[in-house]
């Protein structure tokens, strides 16, 4: 789907106060590429300018109009800096569009009237566009500037150096849409909200972009569990972070890179006085002005025997309760899980197996008391991990499973046999 077709479900920005920092969160909804930004009124096409040098810096910044474009040029690629005022009438949304341009390595940033670089969009690659698709703006002045950078291969610059070739500059105000992310939304202060059971979506829009969604729990209890699903974003790794109603940590989860993140089997804090909230936090790089994602926090019911998340570190695993031997779990591109064995007061041997699903390569390891004492890493996706180890009386065992960002998500079973020495 084009850009045109789609932006219009995507950004969804509500008129914002001003901020001095801008940084930059299965049954989900798939994502598909946006090329061209939905048009606000106030952004009516006005037509394509040629840059007039010079315009190196703010005082010298030519016109931007929302709405319109420049065609313009850096020249020298690695010292030259193109920069465009654009004035804003009253609070809204700023997408800017910086066209590729072949054997030329890019850079986008917006700066505020200060001369604060408040976005900047640099993917790190020649012949591939920058854009910045729904940033917040207060009514003033700011300014693009587009810069470049010499195009290594093996460390050193295009010899000859190619022809520096022209690109294009867009400026447009964008309308708000219901269920999509509001900027700016960085910070706990100024989350977006996130219902369970909702689908949403938001953007990577620029580089160390932070989106900061507000997950309300209420209608959850005990007997749920959540799973969170995060939408692929072309050549972006996306980060996932969970953090209690005061911003405590409870889970990083890093997924690879153009694969979608999701984060099964959350069972969070819904008891009498807990808050009814949590909050989620999208993050991603490169950035990328293409392609947004989707975001939806699926409930579901405990089921016997089920992994229970967050338990991603050997610090915080999931405790196996005393009259189980068997746990099932869910692994995905970036998961970590961690499984407790209950100390008992003799000498024992641990037995561990773990049956692999078919689309996923696993390993393994037995850690007592913070030692590593052994390995399972059979190569080949759905290949059963089998452990076997000594327990000396009281210490802490803990069962770790991880795999290959290359297989994909599914169930698997650990099952947990004690002898005697």
């Amino acid at each position: 789907m084009t850009r045109g077709a789609l932006l219009a479900c995507v950004i969804a920005i509500a008129a914002c106060g001003s901020k001095k920092r801008q940084q930059r969160t299965s049954d989900a909804a798939p994502v598909e590429p946006i090329t061209a930004p939905s048009i606000a009124d106030g952004g009516a096409a006005k037509g394509t300018s040629d840059e007039i040098e010079p315009n190196d810096t703010q005082d010298t910044a030519m016109e931007l109009a929302p709405g319109s474009s420049i065609h313009g040029r850096v020249e020298p690629v690695d010292t030259d800096t193109d920069s465009f005022r654009i004035e804003i009438a009253e609070a809204g949304v700023l997408a800017l569009d910086l066209g590729a341009v072949p054997q030329t390595d890019l850079i986008l940033e917006l700066h505020d009237a200060g001369g604060v670089v408040v976005a900047r969009s640099d993917r790190l690659l020649p012949n591939v566009k920058e854009g910045i698709p729904n940033f917040a703006v207060t009514k003033g002045r700011y300014t693009a500037v587009v810069k470049g950078r010499k195009v290594l291969i093996k460390g050193k610059p295009l010899k000859p150096a190619p022809p520096i070739l022209p690109y294009d500059l867009s400026a447009q105000l964008v309308k708000a849409v219901a269920n999509a992310e509001r900027e700016p939304n960085d910070d706990r202060g100024t989350a977006n909200d996130l219902i369970v059971g909702d689908g949403v979506t938001g953007w990577i829009g620029w580089t160390a972009d932070a989106d900061v969604w507000k997950l309300s729990i209420e209608a959850l209890s005990a007997k749920n569990t959540l799973d969170i699903e995060i939408g692929a974003v072309e050549s972006v790794a996306l980060t996932f972070e969970l953090a209690d109603a005061v911003g405590k940590p409870l889970l990083v989860r890093k997924g690879p890179r153009g694969a979608g993140l999701n984060v099964r089997g959350l069972h969070l804090d819904v008891t009498d006085g807990a808050p009814p909230f949590h909050y989620l936090t999208v993050k991603g790089a490169p950035s990328n002005p293409d392609t947004a994602y989707s975001l939806r926090a699926v409930p579901k019911n405990l089921e016997t025997d089920a992994e229970l998340e967050p338990n991603d570190t050997i610090e915080k695993p999931m405790p196996i309760p005393d009259d189980r031997t068997v746990v099932n779990a869910q692994w995905s591109p970036g998961d970590i899980d961690c499984f407790a064995v209950t100390p008992e007061a003799g000498n024992r041997m641990l037995e561990i197996t773990i049956d692999v699903p078919g689309e996923a390569d696993l390993s393994a390891e037995l850690v007592v008391d913070g030692k590593v004492i052994a390995k399972s890493e059979t190569k080949g996706k759905g290949v059963a991990e089998k452990l076997k180890g000594a327990v000396p009386p009281n210490a802490k065992a803990i069962i770790r499973v991880h795999g290959s960002d290359t297989g994909g998500e599914g169930s698997y079973e650990i099952k947990v046999v004690e002898g005697g020495n």
